[in-house]
């Protein structure tokens, strides 16, 4: 069970992982397509690169990226919402109760997560 419970949440943690950067992608290519300031950083940095001329530091594709995540971290340490972890948790709790049904268990866990005898 405990091995079960592991995987769900590096399951969890890889969804989680992959969403990120789809929304950063998506955020970062909406950037750079709608503003001409962005483009041209970015045409400049990639010119600059190939010359051998660039300065550390200077890639406006990773500092989007940065900042994204900067606003994104921001915005959850704000966010008092934890509907997402308690649908995760709910999730979790009954598939522990179906493994502990299933393997015959003498009880349950509730949806505080503590566990409860079902004889």
């Amino acid at each position: 069970a405990l091995a079960m419970i592991a995987q769900e949440e590096a399951n969890v943690t890889e969804k989680t992982k992959i969403a990120l950067m789809q929304e950063a992608t998506a955020y970062v290519t909406d950037q750079f397509t709608s503003t001409k300031a962005l483009k041209k950083a970015a045409l400049d940095s990639a010119i600059a690169t190939i010359k051998g001329t660039a300065t550390s530091g200077a890639d406006p594709v990773q500092a989007a990226f940065v900042k994204f995540f900067q606003d994104k971290a921001a915005d959850a340490k704000a966010s008092s919402d934890d509907s997402e972890e308690a649908a995760q948790r709910a999730a979790l709790i009954a598939k522990i109760n179906g493994v502990a049904k299933g393997e015959g268990f003498f009880f349950e866990f509730g949806e505080d997560g503590k566990p409860k005898m079902t004889v």
